[in-house]
């Protein structure tokens, strides 16, 4: 279920994996306090028009979803059944809605004035949103076919596509005209894979992994595959994929969460000891270690 991992802290994590630092020798950095607070605080997301976007539960799985917008100074809400968990994207932000589990759906909203757009309803366990150009991909699981689904929502229309069995499709990267889906058994074994489609919707690769995979960065030819053991809770590997040749490189990290990824590092937060490890892309090893300061801590 999505809200196991806290997606809405993967609003910075992904999109970080996208845009470098604009000074190329500040992207090895420890990440700024806005960052760390979003993984720490994982429910708010603040756009880039500085809007706050939270929510509230009240009752029965029902959830209030609020956005204070800065524009205007004005609150605004509107009621969502199961718990809301937040995505930004350039043009929009999407809220994905986890329902009772066999339905969810996905509100779609301005940002410089939030008002709410389409609503998209779909079957199953919610596990990510993503927007490519002008196309949105939902990946959920529906228990009673055990069967992994990607929505496609192209032109106002909604395609459905079955990837497989006894996997959760926990993340989504499009890079060019392919979508990668990263798969993550159910239970312990197998399947562990990258599953590619081209734009049309079609698998036309797979490759086979020897770690469960939870979330994915594109990193010049490579993908950086993240590694989540549902069977375990641990998160303590990292595979470089490179997408040209297939070859894969694996390496251990310290058991942490991803703040943040550039082209040149990964930061990784070790929430117990409060401590930031710095991740060098080039030379595959931790680079820095800090201690976060206690004004990183204040709410």
């Amino acid at each position: 279920m999505t809200q196991m991992y806290m997606p809405s802290s993967r609003v910075d994590q992904k999109k970080g994996s996208l845009y470098d630092s604009i000074d190329p020798e500040l992207a090895g950095m420890i990440p700024t306090d806005e960052e760390l607070e979003k993984v720490l605080h994982s429910e708010l997301l603040v756009d880039c028009h500085n809007n706050y976007w939270y929510a509230k539960e009240e009752e029965n799985k029902q959830f209030t979803i609020y956005v204070f917008e800065q524009k205007n100074g004005v609150l605004k809400s509107w009621r969502s059944k199961g718990q809301p968990n937040f995505y930004e994207f350039p043009d929009c932000v999407a809220v994905a809605c986890e329902g009772d589990g066999s339905k969810g759906s996905v509100l779609i909203f301005s940002k410089e004035e939030p008002e709410l757009l389409k609503e998209w309803k779909v079957n199953g366990y919610l596990w990510d949103v993503e927007k490519h150009g002008e196309t949105i991909y939902i990946s959920c699981y529906i228990v009673g076919e055990d069967q992994a689904v990607l929505y496609q929502i192209q032109n106002g229309k909604k395609k459905r596509i079955n990837l497989g069995r006894s996997f959760t499709p926990t993340d989504i990267l499009c890079i060019d005209d392919k979508v990668y889906i990263s798969a993550s058994p159910i239970l312990n074994g197998d399947p562990k894979k990258i599953v590619v489609l081209n734009e049309k919707g079609t698998v036309i690769q797979e490759y086979p992994l020897e770690i469960s995979p939870r979330s994915l960065y594109h990193i010049g030819d490579e993908i950086l595959i993240y590694e989540l053991d549902l069977a375990k809770g641990k998160s303590e590997r990292i595979v470089y994929l490179n997408i040209k040749t297939g070859e894969q490189k694996q390496h251990y990290i310290p058991h942490s969460q991803i703040v943040k990824c550039t082209s040149r590092s990964l930061s990784l937060l070790q929430q117990d000891s409060q401590t930031l490890f710095i991740w060098d892309h080039a030379n595959r090893k931790i680079v820095k270690k800090e201690k976060i300061s206690d004004q990183q801590k204040i709410l």
